[in-house]
């Protein structure tokens, strides 16, 4: 069947890509592997409890927020339920090892007011890096609708690291804690995360946290429901075994089931280190497959969900990260579990009732899964029994590190094995291809003609970078200035 426009994955990004075209009045098909669209984001339902898997909340959405046009433009701001993060604290800390505990509030002002009534003697450079951050946080295509779009090169893979930047703050080593707790959330340690990766990410919780009613499966359902309205074709169950060309041009995509679609535009949302096993052998330089293959994944990680018969109030609009010592965070994946440091949230929020759900992150090395030798699918007794050890561990871990924890029962675990089958990422690589210092991501546009690249190895972390890389990469399409334009009527 002939199309204008062929998606490979339906998660956030694809099906942002696939609305836009489809809305510009191309034929658009998305080809989903999976038997459901966004797997990983849609979260599931255990214990009479939803709980989100790839989504727990958003950055930038308040007044004056770059995500508020983004969704305007998408149709999607009226048919999401969003609700604020508690203002005084959307972000605690707790350090294990000395019971003390931070909390974060709402908005670049009084984090900086904050931290200078906890910090004192570093009050002046305090408001100095929370200045830069609100200055620069938005410096990307998209989120910036002021600046030429000339002005926008790639962005450097050298400079300063965040480590680097938190050496000042050596002396309170609480606050450089508190300053590089949300690399947690995008995978990649200070020492090896840019600056500017921090700050795209920690300086949109700075501006304004929001969770939404129903989670991922709710922004996920809203898409879906827009892209039908468009006239966008989705198929699920349908794994891509090559992205085949003519004359070296993209010419469309044959599936392992052996059908084939045909379309002049493909754009692929997988892990950039599968895309050389689906590419023809013609109009890709091997210099560029090679780098694609050697990108640096994220970590993997134990996700935890648990059901406690007394609410948890303490988590409501507020998450938690746990680490065990002050100092520049570290995952500590190297490091006993016990040792290790850890995020904690409250599922199913949003609801007049009680928080019965937890959500715990705790970063892994796939090589603690390994020795089970399992692939595919399969799930052998040993791994289940290891499971449910593992589960135990976790749990007995999270309540001797947070007393406010009472008593919890865990409903299910994800490991890197899990991880690896849902989200096909290398050794289940919890956020993909990470954006490490000194390592050039892929851009939208490739040298083979008709093949574009989005997700968020393209742009960024969380649910900011997986639409501005569906506007990246439907821009290079359409042209950034008409939707630029567009975006700005929005505002």
């Amino acid at each position: 069947m002939r199309y204008d426009s062929i998606i490979i994955g339906a998660g956030l990004s694809g099906l942002t890509c696939a609305l836009l075209l489809a809305r510009s009045g191309r034929k658009v098909l998305v080809v989903e592997q999976h038997s459901s669209p966004a797997p990983v984001v849609s979260g599931f339902q255990r214990g009479g409890i939803y709980f989100d898997s790839g989504f727990h909340y958003a950055g930038g959405l308040g007044e004056g927020g770059p995500l508020q046009p983004l969704l305007r433009h998408l149709g999607m701001e009226d048919k999401l339920q969003t609700f604020p993060y508690a203002a005084e604290g959307f972000d605690c800390l707790r350090l294990s090892s000395s019971d003390e505990e931070y909390a974060l509030p709402v908005g670049f002002r009084n984090i900086k007011n904050y931290l200078a009534e906890r910090f004192p003697p570093a009050a002046v450079e305090i408001g100095l890096y929370l200045d830069e951050i609100a200055t620069t946080w938005r410096n990307f295509p998209y989120l910036d609708l002021d600046t030429d779009l000339a002005d926008f090169g790639m962005e450097s893979v050298h400079g300063c690291s965040l480590q680097e930047r938190l050496a000042i703050f050596s002396p309170w080593p609480q606050l450089q804690s508190l300053l590089s707790m949300h690399s947690l959330l995008y995978g990649v340690a200070p020492e090896q995360a840019p600056f500017s990766l921090n700050a795209q990410v920690a300086g949109s919780y700075y501006h304004s946290v929001h969770g939404l009613g129903g989670g991922g499966r709710q922004l996920i359902q809203v898409l879906l429901k827009l892209l039908k309205e468009a006239g966008g074709d989705l198929q699920c169950r349908a794994e891509v075994a090559q992205i085949f060309a003519e004359e070296a041009v993209v010419a469309g995509v044959r599936l392992q089931s052996g059908e084939e679609f045909t379309a002049a535009e493909v754009i692929a949302t997988v892990n950039p280190t599968q895309l050389p096993d689906l590419l023809p052998a013609v109009g890709m330089r091997p210099a560029y497959l090679k780098r694609l293959k050697r990108l640096h994944q994220t970590p993997s990680a134990y996700i935890v969900f648990a059901r406690s018969e007394q609410p948890l109030e303490f988590l409501r609009g507020q998450n938690m990260f746990v680490q065990p010592h002050a100092g520049v965070f570290t995952a500590g994946i190297d490091r006993p579990l016990e040792e290790r440091s850890f995020y904690l949230a409250g599922a199913d929020q949003g609801r007049d009732r009680a928080i019965k759900g937890l959500i715990g992150i705790v970063p892994a090395s796939y090589s603690e899964v390994g020795f089970l030798n399992i692939s595919g699918k399969e799930r052998t007794v040993e791994y289940q029994d290891w499971k449910k050890d593992l589960g135990a561990r976790l749990l007995q871990i999270f309540s001797l590190n947070c007393p406010q924890l009472p008593q919890l029962e865990l409903l299910d675990l994800a490991t890197p094995l899990t991880l690896r089958d849902y989200s096909h990422a290398p050794q289940g690589a919890i956020y993909g291809v990470g954006r490490n210092l000194g390592q050039y991501n892929p851009q939208p546009v490739t040298k083979l003609p008709g093949l574009f690249l989005s997700g968020q190895a393209v742009a960024g972390p969380g649910l900011l970078g997986a639409l501005v890389s569906g506007y990246l990469t439907c821009g290079s399409i359409l042209g950034h200035e008409l939707l630029r334009g567009e975006l700005r009527a929005c505002r």
